[in-house]
């Protein structure tokens, strides 16, 4: 997601306000998604990959935090992998990037689509509202604009409340009996593997954070973007489980057409209503703040696809047509195609692949990096901090949990959809001998 403070002010950015970008970006990651991993192990089995996923993205939040320090003028992810590898390097993991927010965005269209049919009670409009939002910010996008931080925050905060809201009116529900009459689901390596994307998308995006370091007071940097990190996580990491284990031990497994939440784009209020009952006011009053977050993420990630996108087209000479109007443009008409011909868990699993082969690369990166003792991408200054400053065990050992984890999802994901990977694999290649013929002029 791209964000940036009114242009009126140059204040950097606090903790809180890194906390706010780093929970917002993410958030809309616990409205859905995660009913598809209870799906194949249940809900019990399902915390190990949250488990493991909270491992990978503690171990992330480490290696980026110490890569934004030594690099504070990096624009992004990328510009580690080529500071450490090189162009080709750099332009093959700009297409993994565009791969998580291009499928990020229908797959959150469609939740919303949901969300607003569950709430007007016909679920069969659904794909025609995810299509409508697509078409306003498609619109919205062809003008750059972005969310401020401050509205960024209002709406963190909503989506929080939205979340405090479902668990506090489902917490009297709670029985444990129902955790132990789960009548599907178990756990093995296959299971696990098939799983662990689910569990990566309630965190997925909080690298985002790293895009704001030129933003920050760089006296107090690592200071300011440690905590800022560390408590996103957590936040979010709480969150999570709170929902699972509330929302798991709430329903009554034991009647069969409660299982329908397993294949539903909108698990939070649906699991409200089957708990509640759908007439209880609280089921509406919990969709309807739902939907602020849905629409703030929604509107974030369509940007990030579509300049991720701009960034990576040629330049050509079309009267009265620019990259943007282009990019946009495609954003689009892949998200409505995807709406209405994949489904949200395909979409989500790609997302995911497209963001742990970015958090591969990045963890390989400050491995090359710290061995090869490379500075700075820019100009020295009397607060820069290198890599001596962090403490090498700790960076390693977390470093290689990031590594090793991702490596996990992507070879699950070669296996869950082995035509998606190498057509990836393919079009990345390609891409990037296009674009070295490009730079070398040919």
């Amino acid at each position: 997601m791209k964000i940036q403070e009114s242009q009126n002010t140059n204040k950097p950015l606090s903790t809180f306000s890194i906390w706010a970008i780093g929970v917002g970006m993410v958030i809309s990651g616990e409205s859905f998604g995660w009913n598809f991993g209870w799906a194949i192990t249940g809900p019990i089995w399902f915390f190990v990959p949250v488990f493991i996923a909270a491992i990978l993205y503690f171990g992330l939040v480490q290696t980026l935090l110490e890569l934004a320090c030594v690099y504070p003028q990096a624009n992004g992810p990328q510009d580690y992998v080529k500071k450490a590898f090189g162009e080709k390097a750099g332009a093959f993991i700009a297409v993994a990037i565009l791969l998580e927010f291009l499928f990020a965005t229908p797959a959150i269209a469609s939740s919303l689509g949901e969300y607003l049919g569950f709430l007007l009670e016909d679920l069969s409009i659904s794909p025609y509202i995810s299509t409508g939002f697509l078409v306003l910010f498609f619109i919205i996008n062809l003008f750059d604009l972005h969310i401020g931080v401050k509205f960024l925050i209002t709406l963190t905060i909503l989506a929080i409340l939205e979340l405090l809201i479902y668990q506090g009116t489902i917490a009297a529900s709670f029985n444990t009996q129902n955790l132990s009459h789960v009548p599907f689901g178990g756990l093995n390596f296959e299971n696990f593997l098939a799983a662990l994307p689910y569990a990566i998308w309630l965190f997925l995006a909080i690298e985002g954070i790293s895009l704001m370091t030129k933003n920050l007071p760089q006296n107090k940097l690592r200071k300011t973007l440690g905590r800022g990190y560390y408590f996103a996580f957590f936040t979010l990491l709480v969150l999570a489980i709170l929902v699972l284990l509330l929302a798991a031990g709430g329903i009554n497994w034991s009647n069969k057409e409660n299982l329908s939440i397993l294949e539903d784009n909108h698990p939070m209020p649906a699991s409200m209503a089957l708990i509640l009952g759908k007439e209880n006011v609280m089921v509406t009053i919990f969709t309807f703040i739902g939907l602020f977050g849905l629409i703030a993420s929604l509107q974030g990630i369509t940007l990030a696809a579509t300049t991720q996108l701009e960034q990576l087209l040629p330049e050509f000479n079309i009267q009265k047509t620019s990259k943007r109007f282009l990019s946009s443009l495609i954003v689009f008409l892949i998200s409505v195609a995807a709406i209405w011909l994949s489904q949200t868990n395909l979409l989500i699993e790609i997302s995911v692949f497209g963001a742990v082969c970015m958090y591969l690369a990045v963890s390989i990166s400050l491995f090359f990096l710290r061995e090869n003792k490379l500075k700075s991408l820019a100009k020295k200054t009397p607060n820069h901090y290198y890599h001596s400053d962090f403490n090498y065990t700790i960076s390693t050992v977390f470093t290689f949990s990031t590594a090793f984890i991702s490596i996990l999802c992507i070879w699950s994901f070669a296996k869950l959809q082995t035509r998606s990977f190498f057509i990836f694999i393919i079009f990345g290649i390609v891409y990037v001998i296009l674009n070295n013929k490009k730079t070398n002029g040919i």
